[in-house]
């Protein structure tokens, strides 16, 4: 009698359950299955080929739905989210870009319910995108021209004899700009853009602007500059292989790659759900133990191995020698800033 009547009210109580959504909906509640795949936009290169050893494979061995990429071009975000036809389920780009996407209103809230922050470096998990490693734009020099007195700091940089490398974009240079001329690591922001240019303008005419990574790397090893501004993952390779560059994190500018997700992307709970795995302290410290990125989650560095930690920028001995690029205000500033550096460097 006692099994009858439980029996009874649980079919009565599902009964009322499935009453109400067909009373909101005009429909029974339908569960929505989970994706067989989902798309990630990337920056392709070593980056990608880490995140499928690290990320993609586990997470198609827990979930059973498959990774499969994408580029991750700007433009392309802001019209799927505008025409709300979504090619990208999540997305890898650079923070400051993140940051501006976020301002725009192109990103999804992420849902820290879902991800850990607590073990987050400060100012890394922001509302609608969350930093996933730190790389440094730092200072180094081709061993063969600079035998000793490699310049130290930005300073020391800026009066180096010979030729220097530049990045011929605002963000970034315009930081090391300032603090060549005696601006405080910790005090950047907000950036004093005439004290900036005026900086530039020192070394302008010895200086080479390059395009990319893999240039500003290149330039060093074939000694077309005797020192040049750089990532540390474009010269970390080179310098183990032999390659006449070296580097240190002095006055380091720390930058990262981000995870976020378009505004209405239809698969955003599975998403959500890779970043929370992403983040992980497991998965930080394998990605920074095959590529010479830290990790932002502190809880990884303890699992890293104590001859990988000098390489990596967010290592105890290396953190304290730098500081982050502020995303946000290259979100609200960068367009104006950077019409104006275009026409200076022209």
């Amino acid at each position: 009698m006692i099994t009858h009547t439980l029996t009874s009210r649980r079919r009565l109580l599902k009964s009322a359950a499935a009453g109400a959504a067909v009373a909101v909906t005009g429909f029974p509640a339908i569960l929505k299955a989970a994706p067989s795949q989902m798309m990630i936009a990337t920056g392709g290169g070593k980056l990608e080929e880490a995140y499928a050893k690290v990320h993609f494979a586990p997470y198609t061995a827990k979930t059973g739905i498959k990774i499969v990429t994408g580029p991750n071009t700007s433009a392309k975000l802001k019209a799927m989210v505008e025409a709300k036809n979504y090619e990208w389920d999540l997305c890898q780009v650079a923070a400051e870009f993140a940051a501006q996407a976020a301002l725009q209103g192109l990103l999804e809230p992420l849902d820290y319910g879902v991800i850990d922050k607590s073990k987050m470096l400060a100012g890394t998990a922001h509302p609608h995108f969350i930093m996933s490693d730190v790389a440094a734009y730092h200072i180094a020099w081709n061993t063969k021209n600079v035998k000793s007195g490699a310049p130290q700091n930005w300073a020391e940089f800026w009066k180096a004899s010979g030729r220097r490398g530049l990045w011929k974009r605002p963000f970034q240079t315009m930081e090391v700009a300032l603090m060549a001329d005696g601006v405080d690591k910790d005090k950047l922001y907000p950036l004093d853009v005439e004290r900036a240019f005026k900086s530039l303008d020192k070394i302008k005419s010895s200086t080479l602007f390059w395009n990319t990574g893999a240039q500003s790397a290149q330039i060093l090893i074939d000694g077309e500059v005797e020192v040049s501004a750089t990532w540390n993952g474009r010269v970390h390779d080179p310098k183990l292989g032999g390659a006449p560059v070296d580097y240190h994190f002095n006055q380091a500018l720390f930058v990262s790659d981000a995870w976020a997700i378009p505004k209405g992307a239809p698969n955003k709970k599975e998403a959500m759900e890779f970043i929370a795995m992403a983040m992980s302290a497991k998965n930080q410290a394998d990605f920074s133990a095959i590529i010479p990125y830290g990790p932002t989650n502190t809880a990884a560095m303890p699992m890293i191995d104590a001859k990988i930690a000098p390489a990596l920028p967010s290592s105890e001995q290396n953190f304290k020698k730098g500081s982050f690029l502020d995303v946000n205000y290259w979100a609200a500033n960068g367009d104006k800033v950077g019409e104006r550096f275009n026409k200076w460097v022209l």
